[in-house]
């Protein structure tokens, strides 16, 4: 095998890595971050139609706002950027709940691929919060034994869940009304994918880099890569464990949305009764 042969098959081996490992961290992410940005939309819309937003803010808003800005502050510090201002709780005319202003040094590789997890901060800091609350309300449900399916690692930890006894645990309600609030304002914002779609650009750039240099080791001599695989079982077990509790989040602002739903239907009959029509 020549050298262009064994170039061409380091570039395809880097870019198929690439490739690979973008799907495996973030695919799952990508396609759940999106579900609940479609739900939340459907249910503020249905508030909005109801009893008004301002409403909403009552509800979920005090618990869920706060978690949010706060996953976006706790990253900003995180990658090292600075702090100009934050409110984790300031409903506005405009719209807006709450926000953190920061700024960064752009010639820094770290504080780039920064901009990517501070806007996305409110899903991985929110399911770390949820995670957290299960552990402190209903320690009984946590995983014995983590594994490095979604699947398996979700029916460990929901498979009694909802049964009867739960019902008259007060610390049971506390948790679902406190999960579903936090949940229900994981949405990402406009800005909040502008500045993680900028630094989404440099962390690809890295990831490239890191496969191409290791695919370098592996296409010219190196035969195995034992760290590697050894990282990716333990990332395996952090992933499935992280994707079990987004899921139980999507579920909890699909429930939140019928509820939404509910009241819009609510609303609708009072005013077809207080606006009869004539015939």
């Amino acid at each position: 095998m020549d050298f262009s042969d064994k170039l061409f098959i380091l570039l395809y081996n880097t870019l198929k890595a690439c490739l690979d490992q973008i799907l495996w961290l973030w695919g799952a992410l990508f396609i759940i971050g999106f579900a609940i940005f479609f739900v939340s939309r459907l249910r503020d819309r249905a508030f909005s139609q109801s009893v008004g937003q301002k409403a909403e803010l009552f509800l979920t808003g005090w618990i869920g706002t706060p978690v949010h800005e706060m996953g976006h502050a706790v990253f900003c510090v995180l990658f090292r950027h600075k702090i100009t201002e934050a409110k984790f709780f300031a409903p506005a005319e405009d719209g807006t709940l709450g926000y953190v202003k920061h700024e960064y040094n752009i010639k820094s590789t770290y504080q780039n691929i920064g901009n990517f997890f501070i806007g996305i901060a409110p899903m991985l800091f929110g399911a770390t919060v949820i995670y957290a609350l299960l552990g402190i309300l209903l320690p009984q449900y946590l995983p014995e034994e983590l594994s490095g399916s979604i699947a398996g690692t979700g029916w460990e930890i929901f498979r009694n869940f909802f049964r009867i006894e739960n019902f008259s645990n007060w610390k049971f309600w506390l948790f679902l009304y406190l999960s579903m609030g936090i949940a229900s304002h994981m949405k990402l914002s406009a800005e909040d994918f502008k500045g993680a779609a900028n630094g989404f650009i440099t962390l690809l750039c890295l990831i490239f880099f890191v496969n191409f240099i290791a695919n370098i080791f592996l296409t010219f001599g190196l035969k195995d890569l034992a760290v590697a695989g050894w990282l990716a079982t333990k990332a395996d077990v952090l992933l499935a464990l992280f994707y079990s509790i987004m899921l139980y989040a999507l579920a909890m602002s699909v429930i939140y949305l019928l509820f939404a739903y509910l009241l819009l239907m609510i609303s609708k009959i009072f005013k077809s009764t207080d606006n009869p029509q004539s015939s």
